[in-house]
């Protein structure tokens, strides 16, 4: 879960992972490959606040070329930071030798 402060320390630039429609996995083909299935969205923004509101907030997101889409205190829980991903504690991103 991403939370207001660490939305606001980001100030506008950074990636997320969504786990809204599935969640980040590692996939084992049936001959040995392997397939990282991650939803990586970007922050194309400021995070919105309102001070009457203290609670409340908006970060616009961008997935792919053409879809826009936010992040407000409702839907949080669907994204989290990518060093908060479970497949980070595995190095998905080193490279085989």
């Amino acid at each position: 879960m991403v939370t207001k402060e660490q939305l606001l320390e980001m100030r506008g630039y950074g990636e997320l992972h969504f786990t809204g429609s599935h969640h980040c996995q590692k996939t084992i083909g049936p001959r040995g490959g392997i397939k990282y299935t991650i939803t990586h969205v970007r922050l194309s923004g400021k995070c919105k606040i309102w001070k009457t509101r203290p609670h409340e907030f908006t970060q616009p997101v961008k997935y792919g070329m053409w879809t826009s889409y936010h992040i407000d205190e409702r839907n949080a829980d669907e994204f989290h930071l990518p060093q908060d991903c479970p497949l980070e504690k595995e190095n998905i991103y080193a490279r085989p030798k």
